[in-house]
């Protein structure tokens, strides 16, 4: 006869694996991240459990997540809707993304391995022989995101990833407006360089620099 510990530890693998309400909540986040649903949709819990087939805490439980992230609001006590992004929004998100970036990559390129920084080198290559808008603005949020991911402070890490779904949702719903190519390629080309060499506080200025290029772009009038 085995102990506790013995019987239960064939379990382990299948503990690893995401739970239902986990599943249908990164399901329709990608829905939404990829501009695929419409801002304003009304996601009715008791309809939407049933389509799916799965129980309503299931799905209660999925949709507060994504509440938690800020894609949908509650409208009534069992109904939500996609979030509609305005243009203040947007400003506010970027002064956000801004501040959070600033602050990350100037902790990160001093403490990014050689394979960390070859990955940034990697994708700025790409970057510069992207040929269409929808390829250099996916390679240009991964740009971001590699530039971040060194950052010790994992907290600061976590916030910064919310922050960035919602940029990328802004950028799925075509609300930010698209910049020049061939500057947007320098200021790239400019932080990557001083990141590299480890200049914590050229990298941090140069990322304030571009985003707030960026936040202007889209300010309301």
């Amino acid at each position: 006869m085995l102990d506790i510990s013995e019987a239960l530890g064939g379990i382990r693998p299948t503990l690893r694996v995401p739970s239902l309400s986990e599943r249908v909540a990164g399901h329709i986040e990608r829905l939404i991240l990829e501009g695929r649903v419409r801002p304003g949709s009304r996601i009715v819990e008791e309809v939407l459990a049933r389509e799916l087939g799965i129980s309503r805490a299931s799905l209660r439980e999925a949709l507060i997540n994504l509440e938690n992230a800020g894609l949908i609001v509650r409208e009534g006590r069992n109904t939500r809707v996609i979030r509609t992004l305005t243009s203040d929004d947007i400003v506010e998100l970027y002064e956000m993304w801004t501040i959070l970036e600033a602050e990350a990559t100037a902790m990160a390129c001093q403490t990014a391995t050689a394979i960390e920084q070859s990955r940034i080198a990697e994708i700025m290559a790409a970057m510069e022989g992207a040929q269409d808008r929808a390829s250099y603005h996916h390679l240009n949020l991964e740009f971001h995101r590699s530039l971040v991911a060194p950052c010790r402070n994992r907290r600061l890490v976590e916030a910064y990833d919310s922050c960035l779904k919602q940029v990328r949702w802004a950028w799925a719903l075509a609300i930010a407006q698209a910049g020049d190519p061939e500057n947007s390629r320098r200021e790239h080309r400019a932080i990557a360089e001083a990141y590299l060499a480890r200049d914590a506080e050229r990298t941090q200025h140069l990322v304030r620099e571009h985003l707030n290029a960026g936040g202007e772009r889209v300010a309301p009038p």
